[in-house]
């Protein structure tokens, strides 16, 4: 990173070290494949309520359904740019939001990756009126340490 936000300047756009981006749809009553219908694309993760994901070998039982498409992980994203790009693949129309939030959670949840202290990210008022214009949440998950 730069020294730039050490002389009192702006933080560089290369302050989050590595950036997951994901829609994430939960709800005891989710159906993967209508959701999957819904939203044109397919999930990269989805189960019904009881059924059992594998996660790194283990079996893991849902405790409620899920469906989760997700942006290739990049140390190249930028915050604003990856929720603008997931949501560019997904349908505009907010009467399809309106009624998915009716039923279930609904989320863009953001893994933030960061290996130093003093980060930042933003996002243009753009990017919040899009998320909020389709009622979904923002989830940022902070993550730090050195990386693996």
């Amino acid at each position: 990173m730069s020294d730039s936000a050490d002389a009192g300047d702006a933080p560089t756009a290369r302050d989050i070290d590595r950036l997951e981006i994901q829609l994430r749809v939960t709800g005891d009553e989710l159906e993967p494949e209508r959701i999957t219908r819904m939203l044109g694309v397919n999930a990269t993760l989805a189960a019904r309520k009881g059924e059992e994901i594998d996660m790194g070998g283990v079996p893991v039982p849902q405790s409620t359904g899920i469906w989760s498409y997700s942006l290739p992980a990049s140390p190249e994203w930028e915050l604003g740019d990856a929720i603008d790009t997931l949501l560019e693949r997904l349908p505009h129309d907010p009467a399809l939001w309106e009624s998915l939030a009716g039923w279930a959670t609904v989320s863009v949840v953001c893994g933030l990756y960061i290996h130093d202290v003093d980060r930042a990210a933003d996002l243009a008022p753009d990017t919040l009126a899009r998320l909020a214009e389709r009622r979904l949440a923002l989830r940022l998950e902070i993550r730090g340490g050195t990386p693996t």
